[in-house]
């Protein structure tokens, strides 16, 4: 049986992904480092909530020693 692909444009406010779905997943194919490192495990996020947490990452200051 095929895999249904969802399309982020049909996206309704319900739709909630877990870590490895989204790591998986081929609209984040290369930014999984950054998920891997940045969401938690067991919770469930929107597409819109995951790009959010990475650009407020990317967007993050730098320390200097």
């Amino acid at each position: 049986m095929a895999k249904k692909e969802v399309k982020a444009t049909n996206q309704t406010a319900s739709e909630r992904y877990t870590k490895r779905q989204l790591v998986c997943s081929e609209r984040y194919c290369n930014q999984s480092d950054l998920l891997c490192a940045l969401l938690e495990d067991g919770k469930l996020y929107s597409l819109s909530e995951a790009d959010e947490i990475m650009n407020r990452f990317m967007k993050g200051r730098v320390k200097v020693c």
